[in-house]
């Protein structure tokens, strides 16, 4: 039964217990009168629809992909973008909420490597823009990325200190290496040495022997933290940055193991050498050790501000340190037939100056002489240097602190390296946060305002039509034919613009202060400012005469002014036309008669001032929020106030009611919106998103969707659905979400705890999605369980449920669904009672040469997991014999299938190339 109401989008759905139901039907002495039947109030959920404005946040990195095309940051996504029609060619999002810290693409171009402030990683594909791979094992943001081998393993370093080495094809994590005590901050890997390097924040550098996962020698030379390195002549030349003016060249000595590859004369000539260093020195430490590093010296780096990322072009002749100002260094990397050229002008000189040129020598300046700097919009905070076809040029691209991306073409010349800035990505965003936010009429155009422009935007595309050098604007509207906007600006004036071309009809002074509200009348005749002058300011629209043409322009003119006892922070009008309400800066809100301004009511309660209001459709209601945190649903006939909630952790700096309806949405500056019910004072739901405080909101007329605007400088759109949303199951999933947060950091504490001394470790972490996939198998090892004990019983309905015929079936449908990087942290979670069960299965599926790999991979593991348990029952001797004699033979099977499809792929490419060949 569905009973009507006011509220257009609420259900009062009336249903019974199901025990009750139960219970009534095989008990016929309940009388109907006897049941009673609660009602349960629904309504129809809001959800995130689209974000635009972000052009790179400032986390992560860009990625030049070629001349045309950058993958860029945003936020919780990742787009890549057209330089020449500054568009979004497509957008990668793989349902992560967190910010994107990092982005790595692959040798080929066909993977994309996006990590998480979360620690998860996500690896998507670029032609299809569906994330492929999830990787869950850090605990902290992901800070560095680095594709290897051939593109099938991928590097990952993050905030924990921990660095995980993982196999992409496998979709699982390998090793974690642990020896940092602070943040990595750069890793490189040496794939002829087998070599991982690794930067921290802790001062240290790192070499990490890839093959014994151990370090191998740390440079620890560093007073403060290492920002980034580069690897140079065959990664015996190594250049830090640090957080000082300076930049550091090392010699990296390779011994033995570490050696590169060498002829049989060339490692004769090396053990000759290390058996006279040998004799030579008296130290024997210095010489056992498998890698030695010298400092040779320091260059003088040119910028002020710390130094972020080194980076070195592929052929190794140009040297860049992005620095934290508006500046990037380059240097030249001189060759030995430049050095010797140098050594010999250096001579000339010294010769004609009368001065014995014996003692001319080359230093580190020389080596690495400053190039030129690259003077950039904002500050820099990430740099990719891609070299062209042409010899010593280069072209980057640089993301900047203020939403921007800018594109240089580089060219090293004989004297220095020149750079031109070819493209700049910067209309389709604000430089700085958004301050305020109006929508139109027809809920078809968004006005945004930031602390230097304003711009229109088409809500539905998310597009930039136009942008309006308006100053500093605070408040911001749109005319009632939404052909003009009105921008309210910090130095109290009040701007007119035509939407259309963007062309400002007035500007007037007409506060002293800034204006921090504006307010249309009901009637749309007029409209009124809120300034920190205590004034309240009335204007009316006005048609004057273009002097340019026989047409004529809006105007607007000043005719009333109310001057009030403290600064004014919002204004707005009753629907009803009948009311006007300013929340003053002593926390209170008057209330005035629109017509004659006589004062009505005052509201007070609010223990710090009223930053937003709104009053309901009916002009019954007005809900104010606080930087208090808190928000009060006031009564307008006696000016009572009805209820009052804590709405959030920060200040509110939204209010709004939703169409007809008493629902009211509010926005803070602890990034989340949240509606509530005015009626049954109840949360309904919260909408996250925003990356951070949400400054301003507008509903629209029908309250469909509502528009936010954020510090973070992204516009979202959150659209009602007709989904419908359960108050009390809502507030049950976020107690769940809560714990689930706790029971992650209470874990991240006992893995600190326990850390130890222990260099490598295990890559996976235990999370929600982990706890979720043991507790499905044990539930598909129960039922496979009771149906071998009970097979006359009939078939459990999750066998119906996922259309399989035997419960060993659905075994394997639940180990196969489980994600490649949650099966060990799950298996380990799998209490011992059910080893042996899923032992027995993962036999089965041998035998029948299914899931070949899976089940070889799990068994494996569970037999080193539980070694000592295993081997000391004599009821698991059976089943591990089984294994035993099945695993070789389903290994030799499943290699013997690898390798014929590698071969016919073989085939298969060696046909494509010969036939391409025919058709040139």
């Amino acid at each position: 039964h569905v009973c009507s109401h006011h509220h257009t989008h609420a259900l009062h759905i009336h249903t019974w217990p199901i025990a009750h139901r139960r219970h009534s039907l095989f008990n016929p002495s309940i009388s109907k009168q006897s049941v009673k039947m609660p009602i349960v109030k629904n309504y129809l959920r809001y959800e995130a629809d689209s974000t635009f404005g972000v052009i790179a946040s400032t986390e992560g990195n860009a990625h030049l992909v070629n001349e045309t095309t950058i993958i860029s940051p945003a936020l919780e996504d990742v787009l890549m973008w057209n330089i020449r029609t500054n568009e979004v060619i497509k957008r990668f999002s793989g349902g992560n909420n967190s910010l994107v810290t990092r982005i790595a693409l692959s040798q080929d171009g066909q993977k994309l490597a996006v990590g998480y402030a979360d620690g998860e990683i996500q690896v998507f594909n670029t032609t299809s823009a569906d994330a492929a791979v999830i990787l869950s094992g850090h605990r902290s943001a992901v800070t560095c990325l680095v594709f290897a081998v051939d593109d099938t393993q991928l590097l990952s370093g993050s905030q924990d200190t921990d660095i995980i080495v993982w196999d992409v094809v496998a979709e699982s994590g390998l090793y974690r290496l642990r020896g940092h005590s602070g943040p990595i901050r750069h890793l490189q890997l040496i794939p002829k040495r087998n070599l991982l390097v690794s930067a921290s924040k802790d001062s240290q550098i790192k070499f990490w022997d890839t093959d014994t996962q151990h370090c191998v020698h740390s440079i620890v030379g560093h007073h403060q933290e290492v920002n980034s390195f580069v690897l140079l002549d065959d990664s015996t030349r190594l250049i830090t940055a640090s957080t000082d003016s300076l930049l550091r060249i090392w010699n990296v000595e390779y011994r033995k193991a570490f050696g590169s590859e060498q002829s049989e004369d060339g490692a004769a000539e090396a053990e000759a050498a290390e058996t006279t260093a040998k004799k030579a020195k008296s130290s024997v430490d210095v010489i056992a050790e498998p890698i030695v590093t010298s400092l040779l010296g320091s260059v003088e780096r040119k910028g002020k501000e710390r130094a972020v990322t080194l980076v070195v072009t592929d052929d190794q002749r140009t040297l860049f340190c992005q620095n934290s100002d508006k500046s990037v260094d380059m240097y030249r990397i001189r060759t030995q037939d430049e050095l010797k050229k140098r050594k010999t002008r250096k001579a000339k000189r010294m010769r004609e100056k009368g001065r014995d040129d014996e003692d001319v020598s080359i230093d580190l300046a020389d080596e690495y002489p400053h190039g030129g700097v690259i003077s950039l919009g904002g500050k820099a905070k990430s740099i990719h240097v891609v070299s062209q076809t042409k010899p010593q040029h280069y072209r980057c691209v640089i993301l900047l602190a203020n939403n921007a991306l800018e594109v240089f073409e580089l060219e090293r010349t004989k004297k220095d390296v020149t750079a031109e800035r070819t493209a700049s990505l910067s209309f389709a965003g604000h430089r700085k946060p958004i301050r305020s936010l109006a929508l139109s009429s027809d809920d078809m155009l968004v006005l945004t305002t930031s602390n230097s422009t304003a711009k229109l935007w088409n809500r539905q595309t998310g597009r930039c039509l136009r942008t309006l050098e308006s100053g500093y604007g605070t408040a911001c509207l749109f005319t009632p034919d939404n052909k003009h906007v009105l921008i309210g600006t910090k130095d109290g004036h009040i701007k007119l613009y035509n939407a259309a071309s963007g062309q400002l009809l007035q500007d007037e002074e007409t506060h002293e202060q800034a204006i921090w509200s504006i307010a249309m009348q009901p009637d749309q005749r007029g409209f009124v400012t809120g300034s920190a002058d205590k004034a309240l300011n009335f204007y009316t629209f006005e048609l004057v005469a273009n002097p340019e043409s026989d047409g004529k322009l809006l105007n607007y003119e000043h005719h009333r002014t109310l001057k009030m006892a403290d600064e004014i922070t919002c204004v707005c009008f009753s629907p009803n036309q009948k009311y006007l309400c300013a929340a003053l800066l002593d926390s209170t809100v008057k209330v005035f008669f629109a017509d004659t301004l006589k004062f009505y009511l005052s509201l007070y309660g609010h223990k710090l001032p009223v930053l937003a209001m709104d009053i309901s459709a009916d002009s019954t209601l007005i809900a104010t929020g606080s930087a208090d945190k808190n928000l009060k649903i006031w009564g307008l006939d006696f000016g009572d106030c009805h209820k009052s909630f804590l709405a959030h952790q920060d200040a509110i700096t939204g209010v709004h009611f939703a169409g007809s309806t008493h629902y009211v949405f509010t926005t803070s500056k602890d990034k989340t919106i949240k509606q509530w019910d005015a009626d049954s004072f109840l949360q309904i739901q919260v909408l996250e998103g925003h990356q951070d405080g949400i400054s301003c909101a507008s509903m629209a007329s029908r309250g469909q969707f509502l528009v936010s605007g954020s510090h973070d400088r992204s516009v979202r759109t959150w659209l009602r659905t007709r989904e419908m949303l359960n108050v009390e199951e809502e507030a049950e999933m976020q107690r769940e979400r809560d714990y689930d947060e706790e029971q992650g950091e209470q874990e991240g504490r006992e893995y600190r705890a326990k850390a130890g001394e222990d260099e490598s470790a295990a890559p996976s972490k235990r999370t929600a999605e982990t706890v979720k996939a043991v507790e499905k198998i044990v539930e598909a090892l129960d039922i496979a369980e009771a149906a071998r004990l009970d097979p006359q019983a009939p078939p459990n309905p999750m066998l119906r449920a996922y259309r399989v015929d035997t419960p060993h079936e659905y075994v394997r449908m639940v180990l196969d669904k489980t994600r490649a990087a949650e099966i060990e942290e799950a298996l380990m979670l799998l209490p011992f009672s059910h080893v042996k069960m899923l032992l027995e299965h993962l036999a089965g599926f041998l035998e029948e040469g299914v899931s070949l790999e899976r089940s070889c991979k799990c068994a494996l593991f569970l037999a080193k997991l539980h070694f000592n348990q295993i081997t000391s029952r004599k009821d698991m001797l059976a089943v591990v014999q089984r294994l035993q004699q099945l695993v070789p033979g389903a290994i030799a099977r499943h290699a013997k299938t690898a390798g014929f499809n590698k071969v016919a792929l073989g085939f298969l490419e060696q046909q494509l190339r010969e036939d391409s060949v025919v058709l040139m």
